[in-house]
């Protein structure tokens, strides 16, 4: 971290530039202020030193930025300006500090202060146009200067870290710190989730890079035309729209051209029908919507400079993303068939790319690999001139949360011959659930590799928000700027230190001990296979379970499943002891998860050999399913609560997901058991059928009254959970009220209405507007009980063949209180 030679050189330049302070009070810095200081730091710059440090009030400390300065230079002294301004006015005669900022030029020469020792070196950096130094220059100035206007932004992100924690009633303490700084990876940055809204945020951990999706179409006379707004983000910041706000803050602000294979919603192929893919194989069977373009039809290579031009009209724009069609459709024309789907559409971008460069030679041009690419990738990437930059992004593949490496061979030897290339991986456990992670190991293991492989950029999913994935986020900052700088215990530290928690040490013991665990848990793609039923079909099937593969890929052993059980339980303790509920809720996710994995383990193994089951197998089998069970209630108990933390509703559809396949999987599998004569005694705690609705029900009314005998899923008061469920494909269910009633078993047929809950809902799968509760205060063993449901239906008539049955059904749980099981 620190350089003697350096040290040495700076000091000789601060004496014959510096001369006295006019009596400022400048003191030492020992190695373990220091040390603190840096823990103020993310990401850690490369070369820092830290010997003496200044305290003088706020007011007079002056900010001056060069003659001539660029828009990133102004906001970079902006900046530092904002923080000093919640000091004191100035005081006549007390010391004063100025800092300067600005470009230098090639001899190192900034206003009226020369460094050209510092200018020498920083042509000598990797990624020369970021990298930056500070300097001070005797004990009255620091000098924040780069040889272009990013790496000022930076000096200033530096800086301002370093200040954050040191302004106190009006007085600053300033570092009088000597830095040189580069990143290792050139882009550093995210696309989708809620990127586009923190653009600021992003840009003071240094990362400098958000691919943004924009609206593409067509216009009445058939030509393309782009709307440069965000489609999941803000139109303007500050006023300012939001290519131009973010490249005033170094960062590359990138339109994408959205998957070819999803142009329709574009108007396209109405405008232009020729376009479309020829032959079945251009459309996904599953999703009308998706087809693949006709990349040898000249229309298309004139719709796609459209969109080029339309967009690098810009004047922030330089540089588009173009993302290949996601899956194998493919256009059946000969020329197509030929050559292949995913080369003609690279020919049909780069030759679009030509024409638009006539126009505005600036302008570069990325094309994303993808899944379907990936088995002629190496024919894509034949036909990729030096000049246009590739990312490789692939659903099964870039998408993953495993500790194997990420780079296959073809693109690691792409990479090493100087050639950009991009990544673009989960940050999070999986893009299609929403569960805390907290993953130094992982993230560290990542950036680590992109750097060693020689990738150019990172573009990370995060969805739906930053927020949940704060941690992961800024550990990608840190090591894709600086990946062998600190180890994942370092960072924790400066993690912890700059959230302001009061036990950052503790801090940062939980998060290396649960992120090993969780990266056990979500590398072996739990919850998420569990979505797709794997550890059901598991049981079903009676596979014998093998450790180290599959969803037991990380758990070479039975005694791994105690071990990271151990573990969590010594993340639990610390947890609880900083008061930090966000913790508490993680570890005991990823804790229910470990259990599930293991009873699901053992479960398997004892029914996989035999049918019949010995009484005292089924015994242990009746405790296994039991705390199976217990382990998915404890999980989705635990995720609402770290919902809650952050905002309940933010992650919507994916978080409703994860909660119902932890439901899904412990039916599943008690269903499974039960079939064997092995009863669930946590069973009224799963979701169970208790009717449904279909066309039939609204052939003479579209609303309608629904009930259903509940008697035997309601032994016991308790609060209970109804929820309504329909196929994909079937037609809306829309809820207006739902009642628990009681009916006496003999003498009548009078109703009582015991709770109800009112609100309008909608039957889906992912949302949280298909449940409702309602509450049994005392059982009476008189009475049958009925849930009442006021719905509306869609009739069979008039509605699109693949839709119009109305129909699916209603289910039943009740809600466990704290403390059973």
């Amino acid at each position: 971290m620190t350089n003697p030679s350096l040290m040495l050189s700076l000091a000789c330049l601060a004496v014959g530039l510096g001369g006295s302070a006019r009596g400022q009070a400048v003191t030492p810095v020992g190695a373990q202020d220091e040390a603190a200081w840096l823990r103020c730091l993310i990401p850690l710059p490369k070369e820092i030193v830290i010997k003496e440090k200044t305290i003088l009030p706020a007011g007079n400390v002056t900010v001056r930025l060069r003659s001539g300065a660029g828009d990133v230079e102004k906001v970079a002294a902006a900046d530092i300006s904002a923080l000093l301004t919640k000091g004191g006015k100035r005081t006549q005669g007390e010391s004063r500090l100025e800092i300067l900022i600005g470009v230098c030029d090639e001899g190192g020469r900034l206003a009226d202060v020369a460094l050209p020792e510092a200018a020498s070196r920083l042509k000598t950096l990797a990624n020369r146009d970021q990298a930056y130094v500070i300097r001070p220059v005797g004990k009255e100035m620091l000098v924040l200067t780069a040889l272009d206007q990013p790496g000022v932004y930076y000096a200033a992100q530096t800086l301002r870290q370093l200040l954050e924690g040191h302004l106190s009633e009006g007085t600053v303490t300033i570092p009088l710190a000597t830095v040189t700084d580069w990143p290792d990876l050139a882009r550093r940055g995210l696309w989708g989730g809620n990127a586009t809204h923190e653009v600021a945020w992003m840009a003071s951990y240094k990362m400098n890079h958000i691919d943004v999706q924009v609206r593409l179409g067509m216009t009445d006379d058939g030509r393309g035309t782009v709307q440069l707004v965000s489609v999941d983000g803000p139109k303007t910041v500050d006023g300012q729209d939001l290519f131009t706000y973010g490249r005033q803050r170094a960062m590359h602000m990138v339109p994408v051209i959205t998957h070819l294979s999803h142009l329709s919603r574009t108007g396209l192929y109405e405008k232009h029908p020729e376009v479309a893919g020829k032959g079945p194989a251009a459309t996904r069977p599953d999703m009308s919507s998706w087809v693949a373009p006709c990349a040898n039809h000249p229309k298309f290579v004139e719709i796609l400079a459209d969109w080029m031009c339309s967009i690098a009209a810009h004047p922030q724009i330089d540089e588009i993303c173009a993302w290949l069609s996601e899956e194998q459709v493919r256009c059946g024309c000969d020329a197509c068939k030929t050559a292949g789907q995913y080369v003609m559409e690279t020919r049909a971008l780069l030759e679009a790319y030509r024409l638009v460069r006539a126009k505005y030679p600036n302008l570069r041009l990325r094309i994303l690999l993808t899944q379907g690419s990936y088995e002629t990738n190496d024919k894509v990437l034949a036909e990729i001139p030096e000049d246009v930059g590739v990312d490789y992004y692939d659903g099964a593949r870039t998408y993953d949360s495993s500790k194997a490496p990420m780079i296959c061979p073809l693109l690691e030897a792409y990479a090493a011959r100087g050639r950009w290339l991009g990544c673009y991986p989960q940050l999070t456990p999986s893009w299609g659930i929403v569960c805390p992670w907290t993953g130094p190991q992982f993230i560290r293991a990542r950036m680590r590799e992109f750097v060693a492989k020689k990738l150019t950029c990172l573009v990370g999913y995060v969805t739906p928000s930053n927020r949940l994935w704060d941690f992961n986020v800024t550990a990608a900052a840190e090591w894709s700027w600086n990946a062998t700088g600190r180890d994942e215990r370092d960072f924790a530290l400066a993690w912890a230190t700059r959230r302001g928690i009061a036990k950052p040490e503790a801090a940062a013991d939980w998060a290396v001990t649960l992120g090993a665990v969780g990266w056990d848990v979500y590398g072996s793609g739990i919850p998420y296979v569990l979505t797709w039923r794997f550890g059901a079909e598991l049981v079903e099937t009676r596979t014998k379970p093998v450790l180290g593969e599959g969803m037991f890929r990380y758990f070479p052993t039975e005694g791994h499943f105690d071990k990271d059980l151990a573990d969590c339980d010594k993340a639990l303790t610390i947890a609880k002891s900083l008061s930090a509920p966000e913790f508490v809720a993680e570890t005991e996710v990823i804790r229910a998860y470990v259990v599930l994995l293991k009873e699901m383990y053992k479960i398997a193994e004892a029914i996989s050999p035999t049918a019949e089951l010995a009484p005292d197998t089924r015994k242990e089998l009746d405790g296994r399913i039991q705390r199976l069970t217990n382990a998915c209630l404890t999980a989705t108990e635990a995720l609402r609560r770290w919902e809650r933390l952050f905002g309940e509703g933010i992650g919507e559809g994916r978080f409703v997901g994860t909660l119902n396949c932890n439901d899904e999987t412990a039916v599943a599998i008690s269903n499974v058991l039960a079939s064997l004569g092995v009863k669930n005694p946590a069973a009224a705690y799963l979701p169970t059928e208790i009717g449904k609705w279909g066309g039939e029900d609204f052939r003479s009314s579209e609303k309608i009254t629904k009930r259903w005998d509940v008697t035997d899923c309601l032994r016991v008061p308790g609060t209970y959970q109804i929820r309504f469920k329909r196929p994909g494909k079937a037609a809306e269910l829309r809820i207006h009220k739902v009642s628990l009633v009681s009916m006496p078993r003999v003498g009548g047929e009078k109703t009582t209405i015991l709770s109800e809950d009112r609100h309008e809902g909608q039957a889906q799968d992912r949302s949280r507007k298909s449940t409702y509760t309602v509450r049994l205060d005392s059982h009476d063993a008189a009475v049958r009980y009925f849930i009442v449901a006021e719905v509306t239906g869609a009739r069979s008539r008039g509605a699109d063949a693949e839709r119009r049955q109305c129909e699916g059904r209603a289910l039943v749980r009740r809600l466990r209180r704290p403390g059973e099981s």
